[in-house]
């Protein structure tokens, strides 16, 4: 084999391996926080070629592992992203059911961003929340002994309504690993309980872990009487 195609090799492996593995990655905090912002329930994709065990992101290009998604998994991350935006103490929310009466799913598959921005205009919202779920695989087990682990991988964009581009980005997939067989990821294993979770729990943890940076005020607002 020849340097180059060695290099590639090593590369793939690496590839492979980082994305399998689980990790938590987010974008740059954009300058301004957003004040309002409508929650698209989360699309599903999986791998377009036969045989193939990775995904693209539709907005950033991103290669994911790919992997079984189970019925529930959009229903439980909607439900999931949309509960944490209304946790944010300054930021408006546009109630889920309004959202998909407006929303046409199959322009999103098309044109995400220009769907994005269309959506948010309809509501007057500083920007629209959107995700796409590529791995849900459920833990078969329990907590405390599994045959498999839980493993889930999603992506959630922020679109700015009035610049028509992506202020913000957070991405998380993770395979669940006992603190046996990777002694580095000790605070990852700690903030998990020391069990074995499920697949709703395991995308909550790491939807928190994403969304530290995302950009909305985390100050109370003062009250009329101060």
């Amino acid at each position: 084999m020849g340097r180059s195609n060695s290099i590639g090799a090593i590369g793939w492996i690496f590839l492979s391996l980082c994305l399998s593995s689980g990790c938590t990655q987010v974008g740059l905090r954009v300058e301004r926080p957003v004040r309002s912002v409508a929650v698209v329930p989360f699309f599903i994709k999986g791998p377009s070629g036969e045989g193939s065990r990775f995904v693209e992101d539709p907005i950033s290009g991103r290669m994911f592992v790919a992997g079984e998604i189970i019925p529930s998994a959009r229903g439980g991350l909607t439900g999931l992203l949309y509960q944490k935006m209304t946790e944010f103490p300054q930021l408006d929310v546009v109630p889920l059911k309004e959202v998909e009466k407006v929303m046409e799913r199959g322009n999103f598959k098309k044109e995400p961003i220009a769907s994005a921005r269309k959506t948010g205009e309809a509501f007057g919202v500083d920007g629209v929340v959107l995700g796409w779920v590529f791995r849900y695989e459920e833990r078969i087990g329990s907590a405390i002994s599994v045959e498999r682990p839980a493993s889930v991988s999603f992506v959630i964009h922020l679109v700015g309504v009035e610049e028509g581009s992506m202020l913000w980005s957070g991405r998380f997939q993770e395979t669940q690993q006992p603190l046996s067989e990777n002694v580095l990821k000790l605070g990852s294993f700690l903030r998990r309980g020391g069990v074995w979770l499920k697949a709703k729990s395991l995308a909550s943890v790491g939807m928190d872990e994403v969304l530290v940076s995302f950009p909305a005020s985390r100050e109370e607002p003062e009250s009329e009487g101060e």
